[in-house]
């Protein structure tokens, strides 16, 4: 095992965060999972294992919330019966479960496309692997992250804390989207290698159609695009409800052009999954809310789409050039090597679900190209029910904060777990939904107890002093 450069101002910055302010802890934390590229610790007796500084920095933050009585109650609170933390612990118990059990009862039964780098898609017969170890730890992280920053959130101070390190989120990606077009276009790309170490295939210095494909902070554009499609849709919601509209205005409006140019298939897609979900929602919102943001959004998202539509299609140059990006990146993609690659993963692993008689081959034992299959090819029905109830309670089960501009606050963040569980339909490829989404979920679900829940009459002007 060796400690990287990044690896080391990690582990300084988690060692300081044990004797500071718990807020900054959280706000190293969050800022961590944006480094996708890189490797705090990379563990070659597990086949060059990568840990990133977010998962290092995970276990200096759960030593110092854990330590205060209050987060600790809070944390349990999120984890009874019924609460979405309790549908989470036994999907992470059964997923290592079935990772353990699952590759040696089904040994050699089926042929998987085994947890390797993306060059080799060759089906090997189903046997255990360190990647089932891997994959569970990470899930394991998951549940982690989402308890723990659930138990921070159960306190005023928390709340205000966790909102504005979500928002932090947006802010950065966006410098790290400046960083990389700087570097990238200075030949100064070297400067960068420092939170681009890890193991995993780099391809920061790629071009499609005559665009340089932003990376940001990631490894590839397609990561790039799938986390920074929530970021959009949080800044999106926040200004739709209300939350220091200028500021959050601007972030989605840079969002959405860093999406535009990062010519992924999955941001693509995704976004406009996402827009047309939003956009159908906000137009509930209208019949009840005098915000002029919601009737901006409602009135002038359908005519500015057409208008953009119109101004291309005049110019024939301009037309066509946008034509071939459609079929690049989207229209034609199941054709390339990539799409059918894809596709035989997906249909392989439902055959690997027949296989295994509707129990799965168990968690890190294949690779899709869609979340849903790769839930419920892995972990089987009884781990898919359980995985869907937590995912439904992050909606569907709302404890009502205290303070008013919170609930905008919350519903911000389950648009960015909408966002990014939509670019993971299209492309994910593990049970992992990686820990930003369960640390925004953690955000979305996070709740006062009851005896301290007072609530406030909603203003149109919230928010601002929320976020200070």
């Amino acid at each position: 095992m060796t400690v990287e450069p990044i690896g080391w101002v990690t582990l300084i910055v988690g060692l300081l965060g044990l004797y500071l302010e718990r807020s900054f802890m959280v706000y190293a934390f969050f800022a961590s999972t944006l480094l996708g590229a890189a490797a705090a610790l990379i563990v070659y007796d597990l086949g060059g294992t990568t840990i990133q500084p977010a998962h290092l920095l995970l276990g200096f933050l759960s030593i110092k919330l854990i330590s205060s009585r209050d987060i600790r109650e809070g944390a349990l609170r999120s984890i009874n019966f019924g609460q979405p933390g309790f549908w989470l612990l036994l999907t992470v118990v059964y997923g290592a479960i079935t990772a353990y059990l699952l590759p040696r009862f089904f040994f050699g039964e089926t042929m998987t496309f085994i947890v390797r780098m993306r060059g080799e898609s060759s089906a090997m017969p189903l046997v255990p692997s360190t990647s089932n170890l891997t994959q569970s730890v990470y899930f394991i992280g998951d549940f982690i992250a989402f308890v723990v920053v659930s138990g921070f959130g159960s306190s005023a101070s928390g709340q205000k804390t966790l909102a504005r390190a979500a928002l932090g989120c947006v802010i950065l990606n966006l410098f790290f989207v400046a960083a990389d077009l700087i570097t990238y276009f200075t030949n100064t790309t070297d400067i960068m290698q420092y939170i681009r170490n890890s193991t995993y295939s780099n391809l920061s210095d790629a071009e499609l159609v005559g665009f340089k494909r932003i990376v940001g902070s990631f490894v590839e554009a397609s990561s790039f695009g799938y986390w920074t499609l929530g970021y959009f849709a949080f800044s999106l919601t926040l200004w739709l409800n209300g939350i220091a509209r200028q500021l959050t205005l601007s972030l989605s409006f840079l969002s959405l052009i860093a999406l535009l140019f990062s010519t992924s298939t999955t941001a693509y897609v995704g976004l406009f999954g996402f827009l047309v979900c939003q956009y159908v929602a906000t137009g509930f919102q209208l019949f009840r809310s005098a915000r002029p943001q919601v009737a901006s959004f409602v009135l002038a998202f359908p005519f500015i789409t057409g208008l953009i539509v119109v101004l291309i299609t005049l110019n024939d140059a301009t037309a066509a050039y946008f034509g071939n990006i459609l079929d690049t990146i989207v229209f034609n993609k199941l054709s390339t090597s990539s799409g059918i690659e894809r596709s035989t993963w997906n249909s392989q692993a439902m055959v690997n679900f027949a296989d295994t008689f509707g129990f799965g081959v168990g968690n890190g034992s294949l690779r899709t190209s869609s979340f849903p299959i790769a839930v419920l090819a892995s972990l089987g029905i009884i781990g898919t029910v359980f995985y869907g109830l937590f995912l439904a309670k992050i909606w569907f089960d709302r404890n009502r904060p205290a303070d008013p501009a919170f609930i905008a606050i919350q519903t911000a963040a389950r648009a960015a777990c909408l966002g990014w569980l939509i670019g993971v339909t299209v492309s994910g490829s593990f049970v992992d939904l990686g820990l930003p989404f369960f640390a925004f979920a953690a955000l979305a679900c996070a709740s006062l107890p009851a005896s301290r829940t007072v609530l406030a009459p909603l203003r149109t002007d919230h928010g601002i002093n929320f976020l200070r």
